[in-house]
């Protein structure tokens, strides 16, 4: 009964998934298993997948402990593998032996099928490599190590070039990011406005998900032509190219919620060579709504679609210990906010309510309005006062580094006084930060009735956010349907 062989095809890059790299590698293991007079098992195709760079997994060992260990990932050459030790094959036709494995552990698991379970392994260009004997596991030891530490210098030599190219402010290559021309750095205007519009609308409140929908349903696509989703849109809004940073994954990785702004040999961070979408100030608010909790936001007891309606978590039972009134549809087309305490009946009209409470939220902000204008100070004169301390922090330091350059100092005495003075800057650039998030979060708070109709509930959430507190409605005293304003009761902020 002739050998049953699987064949293994793998390339570590190709980005356009063109495949014409395992198309190759197919046809000359196709010419093995032929030449061997075996029958062709399964072909196997692993394509874009590097043997060598390793990825953060969670690993399990032989005693049951596990722990976060860096392994590298290739789910189709494991498959081989397990297709081997189960009898399902009895041996494997791989291309080359870098083609099997570039990492040692990977090596190794492919010598246990052949040495434990007797299984074969055959290469189209290395007839040499015989993993059935001490010495071809020698050489294939040896030979992969080599490889290994050949993709670990290619490794460190294209990580310096990007750094180089991070360090001049130079776009990174591939495909163009959304909201720039193909040059990646000339706007493309149709895009970038809708990402100021994005920008404005999440920082008022709108959630990803209503963004979302409304690009899909126009037609507007990713650069790869896809469908947006709200993570795709996450990685978007939080990426620091939006403002015109140059970002770097060194410091960072693949995980990192905000990728780091790479930073030059000064120590500074680098502005990219092209046109920014929105400033400053308005990307540090997205960076803390998009990452973390705001402080004036409350929680919401989660329920499903529980932010469909309006007033939901603004609005509180007042006969229950204010419980937390969610909407719903009654029996026909309208809706209702309900509270949600077991064996309470307290409920008001859904149209009536958030009609209430937008009549008083336009003529609140424009009181809260007012009363900022007429305010002294505000953020913007804690920012002045924040920018002045980090002008003078770094002019002592150019002044120590200056005496220091003259030898009229130590190297100690210098670099111990410029580190105090840096460490002594990191809470003043924080709150800097928050301070640049809330002059771009307070945004415009007049509104007009006009305004108010034209937003989506939302915006009008989020608006009635910034000068409520809560609402809390009082049970009914009367029969009937109709809306009492009486029972309904404003704390404002």
């Amino acid at each position: 009964m002739p050998l049953v062989l699987d064949t293994y095809s793998r390339i570590s890059e190709d980005p356009d998934d063109t495949l014409r790299g395992v198309t190759r590698q197919m046809a000359d293991t196709r010419d093995v298993v032929a030449a061997r007079g075996a029958t062709l098992g399964v072909e196997q195709i692993e394509n874009d997948t590097s043997a060598f760079k390793k990825r953060k997994v969670e690993v399990t060992d032989a005693s049951g402990n596990t722990y976060t260990g860096y392994r590298v990932v290739r789910p189709v050459w494991h498959a081989a593998l397990q297709r081997l030790r189960e009898g399902k094959a009895d041996g494997l036709v791989v291309y080359d032996l870098d083609r099997l494995a570039r990492d040692p552990r990977d090596l190794e698991d492919a010598i246990e099928v052949v040495e434990h379970y007797g299984r074969v392994i055959y290469s189209v260009t290395a007839s040499d490599t015989d993993l059935t004997t001490e010495t071809g596991r020698l050489a294939a030891r040896i030979n992969v190590n080599m490889a290994n530490k050949s993709s670990a210098d290619t490794a460190r030599r294209v990580r310096r070039a990007h750094l180089e190219s991070a360090q001049s402010g130079k776009p990174v290559g591939g495909r163009r990011p959304f909201g720039w021309q193909a040059d990646r750095a000339t706007l493309n205007e149709v895009e970038a406005e809708l990402l100021r519009q994005a920008a404005t609308d999440v920082l008022a409140g709108v959630r990803l998900a209503t963004i979302v929908k409304r690009w899909n349903d126009a037609g507007v696509r990713t650069v790869t032509g896809k469908e947006w989703s709200g993570r795709v849109l996450l990685q978007v809004l939080r990426s620091p190219r939006l403002a015109g940073w140059r970002t770097h994954r060194v410091g960072g990785s693949e995980w990192t919620l905000v990728p780091p702004i790479v930073l030059d040999k000064e120590g500074q961070p680098v502005r990219g060579q092209w046109e920014p979408i929105i400033d400053d100030a308005t990307h540090e608010a997205l960076v803390q709504t998009l990452t973390s909790k705001r402080p004036d936001k409350r929680s919401v007891v989660p329920r499903r679609d529980s932010r469909r309606y309006m007033m939901t978590g603004l609005l509180k039972c007042a006969e229950c210990d204010s419980g937390t009134m969610y909407g719903g549809k009654g029996d026909g087309k309208y809706y209702y906010y309900r509270c949600d305490t077991k064996g309470c009946s307290n409920s008001a009209s859904g149209r009536g309510v958030d009609a209430w409470v937008g009549e008083r939220v336009v003529a609140r902000s424009e009181l809260v309005a007012a009363q900022g204008a007429a305010a002294p100070g505000g953020p913007d004169a804690r920012l002045a006062e924040l920018n002045k301390q980090i002008d003078d922090v770094n002019e002592m330091i150019e002044d120590i580094m200056a005496v220091y350059r003259k030898k009229e100092i130590s190297a100690k005495t210098a670099f111990g006084n410029v580190t105090k003075l840096e460490d002594s800057l990191v809470p003043v650039m924080e709150e800097r930060k928050a301070v640049l998030a809330e002059t771009a979060l307070s945004g415009p708070e007049v509104l007009d009735s006009g305004m108010w109709d034209a937003m989506d509930d939302d915006r009008r959430r989020a608006a009635a956010e910034r000068v409520l507190e809560v609402v809390y409605v009082t049970k009914a005293t009367k029969r009937g349907n109709r809306f009492d304003e009486s029972r309904l009761e404003a704390v404002w902020k």
